[in-house]
């Protein structure tokens, strides 16, 4: 059999294949870590209709994020991914939760293409997972992430945001203020005039997160059935997302608010003095939004990079910029309150857990005991 290759004459494909290897071995830049060199940024296009041709080098390749989380927040986190990454542009919308499930569900009908999806919906980002519609991907960051954060190489938490108590440092004695569940549970119970109408929390209803928080309560123990029904004696007042609850607390209108989210209420409280945040000592919940891969995506390869770079320590030092703790093993001390509430910290596990009340009967089951629960019955 002939030698693939002999020394003598070169033939003429051959030489022009070896000419042009030579020719990229010298002049394309390395690859970072998380950053594409600009001519590689070209080729890693698997937009439909490319058939694997390396795109023009005038042409921009873009990477879409659908996320819950709002501009203002994933800035910087965005920013430096760009300069890391020349030629590619990042589309960021927040959209909700609802809609990007269904936008990975049925890609199709989505008005955007999504590359990677971001949710604080713990829930319908596991379904997504569970069901096949998140890539398989083990990121480069993997090892320095906790068990509970990961799922089957599909599913990656990238945040630690405790679930915390705000209140109005002006309007409530600080002898009211609770530093517990157990202890609110008390000061609603004997100073009933003193809140009445003035307390609120998520309803569980209209809300993914409030189900969330009040049903992961309920799995570390069963007095908070008791705490709820002294919010419903105390005419607590139902909202369907953190925001509002934070904007009224600050106002006066109300003076405490259960189970906010913290990245939210810190990042108020830089401006505003009059906001109280307690981080419960008996337990604390942490969130995490997490990311997955849709396989769906037109641009997985930049979609593994943005992944890599949120788990990584400066993606993380980012977002932990903005209130948003770090939900790395080597970063702990980013998350907020987390000297104070160290060993009350209780993460909530991506697992298949999370999906339990994604079934219709048993979430009608809970909401009508809920209601039950807050009309003391």
């Amino acid at each position: 059999m002939r030698p693939f290759c002999q020394i003598g004459t070169v033939p003429r494909p051959l030489a022009g294949i070896i000419g042009l290897a030579a020719f990229l071995s010298v002049s394309v830049p390395a690859v970072t870590k998380f950053g594409l060199a600009p001519a590689l940024a070209d080729v890693v296009s698997s937009r439909p209709g490319t058939n694997g041709a390396a795109a023009s080098s005038q042409e921009t390749v873009e990477l879409v994020i659908g996320s819950t989380t709002p501009m203002t927040e994933a800035e910087e986190l965005v920013n430096q991914f760009k300069s890391l990454n020349p030629g590619v542009t990042v589309h960021h919308p927040k959209v909700l939760s609802s809609d990007l499930f269904e936008n990975v569900v049925n890609p199709e009908r989505g008005k955007i293409p999504l590359d990677v999806v971001w949710s604080s919906a713990m829930d319908l980002q596991i379904k997504l997972a569970n069901d096949g519609y998140a890539s398989e991907y083990r990121s480069t960051e993997a090892g320095e992430i906790p068990s509970w954060a990961q799922w089957k190489d599909r599913a990656y938490g990238v945040t630690a945001e405790p679930v915390v108590m705000i209140f109005n440092k002006k309007l409530l004695r600080a002898d009211l203020v609770p530093h517990d569940h157990a202890d609110l549970h008390r000061l609603l119970t004997e100073n009933v005039s003193t809140f009445k109408g003035k307390i609120a929390t998520y309803d569980p209803e209209q809300s993914g997160t409030g189900l969330l928080f009040i049903t992961q309560d309920l799995r570390v123990t069963a007095q908070t059935w008791k705490l709820i029904a002294a919010m419903g004696n105390a005419g607590v007042k139902l909202y369907a997302s953190s925001l509002p609850m934070i904007d009224r607390v600050c106002s006066g209108e109300l003076l405490l608010a259960y189970n906010v989210m913290a990245s939210y209420a810190l990042e108020r409280a830089k401006h505003d003095p009059n906001l109280g945040i307690v981080f419960p000592k008996d337990y604390t919940l942490l969130l995490s939004r997490i990311a997955l891969i849709p396989q769906s995506a037109r641009q997985p390869v930049l979609a593994r990079r943005f992944v890599d770079f949120l788990l990584s320590r400066e993606g993380q030092t980012l977002l932990a910029r903005h209130s948003l703790g770090s939900v790395r093993d080597d970063m702990k001390e980013s998350i907020p309150g987390y000297i104070e509430t160290e060993k009350a910290l209780r993460p909530i596990a991506l697992s298949i857990e999370l999906l339990t009340y994604l079934d219709q009967s048993k979430r009608k089951r809970f909401l009508r005991d809920w209601k039950d629960a807050l009309r003391g019955h």
